[in-house]
């Protein structure tokens, strides 16, 4: 594994309360988009401090699709949040683009601690901010521009099976549900965390991405 790679990966130690009286769905599914919603709000301050442009989510990496976790050293299962976006900035000073995710994070009221590993083209800067929300890793590689940014929240205790048919609007939704989930993140996307069968297609059948990518600035909610 690359320290690129490594840099990526987020391990975070703290979780949420270990699970009481099991919640309705409807909460359990209003408590994760909050938490969606919170990392999403916190990512996109970050990324749009480094570049106000439309930065790459590919798939499976918008991030509000939970996946399970361990709460703790329980055997007690949970949910969590991840997300990446990413963006090239070919000929941009690694320390520049450092410098922008740092005030990204200041902004949000954020210390994060920059860090430069190795040298050459193995040459890496990494950004890491932690808060309530979520840890941000900022990973720059001078080399070739590249720009990763990932977000991702503590294990909480809740039902994922439950988030995702509220979230998809469905009991058995279709494989293709992540053509529902967007392909960008740009200056006017706010976080989504509802993609009923009617809603807006970001990718085609073949897995290229639909352009230009439908823009949604107001985030629709389930009926209840």
């Amino acid at each position: 594994m690359t320290a690129f790679t490594v840099g990526l990966v987020l391990m975070m130690s703290s979780c949420a309360a270990t699970p009481s009286d099991e919640q309705p769905a409807a909460d359990v599914y209003t408590q994760a988009r909050e938490q969606f919603t919170a990392m999403a709000d916190e990512l996109h301050t970050v990324i749009m401090a480094i570049e106000p442009t439309d930065w790459r989510v590919d798939q499976g990496q918008y991030g509000a699709r939970p996946s399970g976790c361990q709460l703790g050293v329980s055997s007690d299962t949970g949910y969590s949040f991840t997300a990446v976006r990413a963006l090239e900035l070919p000929g941009r000073d690694a320390a520049d683009i450092a410098a922008a995710a740092s005030e990204g994070f200041a902004e949000l009221g954020i210390d994060a601690e920059a860090v430069e590993r190795g040298s050459g083209d193995a040459r890496e800067v990494t950004v890491v901010g932690e808060s309530d929300a979520a840890r941000t890793v900022v990973v720059i590689r001078p080399v070739d521009g590249r720009v990763l940014v990932s977000s991702e929240t503590a294990c909480t205790a809740g039902s994922s099976s439950d988030i995702l048919t509220t979230m998809f609007g469905e009991e058995l939704y279709p494989d293709d549900v992540w053509r529902r989930l967007p392909a960008t993140e740009g200056p006017s996307s706010v976080p989504l965390f509802f993609f009923p069968p009617d809603g807006p297609v970001y990718y085609s059948e073949d897995g290229t991405p639909v352009e230009p990518q439908p823009l949604v600035t107001d985030a629709p909610v389930p009926p209840r």
